[in-house]
């Protein structure tokens, strides 16, 4: 089920979650999921080892005129928070940068994939006709996902990977 950008939810049958519009309630949960990630996931979402997220930086991912931002949970465990996703708006007029973390237990279960495609869509209303994706080069599940959605050409350790949101 979708509807408009502020309020959009998401359900991922596969893996049993829900998806929905990120809140400043969240904060605590969302440093949660931070702490039961590996090194290896945060370095994959941030490019640095990130232990969490200032109550600043979350206070802008949940401002609806520079971004949007989801939070995933079990469809039975609403306070479980599992993943979190945002569009950024970039200096570039219609673009926005995509940011994915799923906690590793839930990671390989088609998850990614399903919140990319749910992100592009919303995309749309929010006025953005581009996402631009920036992750190493050894981060494989995204690039996975990134090259289901178009040619994908990996140079040097990072990419930077622009997806038409058509």
């Amino acid at each position: 089920m979708q509807t408009g950008a502020a309020t959009a939810r998401h359900a991922h049958a596969a893996s049993q979650t829900v998806t929905r519009s990120a809140a400043l309630d969240d904060f605590d949960a969302v440093n949660e999921l931070h702490e039961r990630c590996s090194l290896q996931t945060r370095f994959a979402r941030y490019l640095a080892a990130r232990r969490s997220l200032s109550l600043s930086e979350f206070v802008h991912l949940t401002r609806p005129d520079r971004s949007l931002t989801w939070v995933t949970h079990p469809k039975d465990i609403p306070d479980k928070i599992i993943a979190t996703m945002n569009l950024v708006r970039t200096a570039e007029a219609n673009a926005a940068e995509l940011g994915i973390m799923i906690e590793d237990a839930w990671q390989s279960r088609g998850l990614g994939t399903s919140l990319v495609q749910f992100a592009r869509t919303q995309a749309r209303g929010f006025g953005c006709s581009s996402i631009v994706v920036l992750t190493s080069s050894d981060n494989v599940r995204v690039l996975k996902i990134m090259r289901s959605l178009g040619r994908l050409a990996v140079q040097g350790s990072t990419v930077d990977f622009t997806v038409c949101v058509g």
